[in-house]
């Protein structure tokens, strides 16, 4: 099992192409919760001001269905992209060609660090709004009784709070009407 250190890289030990092939634990980032290890393919291209960085990441990730909160596996399979350019060029592609690059970041030093890349490309693919199968029901509004386990659920609290911003309207719909 590699190390996170594995993604830190020295600038230095290659002239022009390098390729990354490494498997990390899934508790190598605490910003998303993993459940299977993360395969990492990265190559780095060098050129004269910049380092090109393209690859993949391929993954489980835990995450709660939105409507009725079990938990759910999603494989992720996530493409890692950045353009690093020396700091001093940084302004000059700024205000010509590449103000259409989103991953153009400033390269500092002789190290690079991909993790952020990693975890980036993991986060990027998990949908904002996780569902445990299509058609989830959900919970009941009422008593939260999970409508995917009892289907002909007929709940016997079927007056509903009114939270603060709906009584509130409920008050002056009343108003209107009198």
């Amino acid at each position: 099992m590699a190390k996170i250190h594995e993604l830190i890289v020295d600038l230095n030990s290659f002239e022009f192409k390098k390729t990354i092939d490494l498997v990390l634990d899934p508790g190598f980032t605490d910003e998303i919760k993993l459940l299977s290890n993360v395969d990492v393919h990265i190559e780095l291209y060098k050129d004269k001001d910049s380092i090109i960085v393209t690859g993949s990441v391929k993954t489980v990730v835990e995450d709660r269905c939105a409507r009725c909160l079990k938990v759910v596996s999603i494989p992720v399979e996530g493409t890692v992209e950045a353009t690093y350019v020396q700091r001093d060029s940084l302004p000059l592609v700024r205000e010509g060609a590449g103000d259409d690059l989103e991953n153009l970041l400033p390269l500092e030093g002789d190290l690079l660090d991909l993790s952020d890349r990693v975890i980036e490309a993991i986060i990027v693919e998990v949908p904002q709004k996780v569902l445990c199968k299509k058609d989830c029901a959900g919970l009941c509004p009422f008593c939260g009784a999970d409508l995917n386990e009892e289907p002909n659920h007929s709940c016997q609290k079927k007056e509903e709070m009114p939270d603060g911003w709906h009584k509130a309207i409920a008050e002056l719909k009343e108003k209107l009407k009198s």
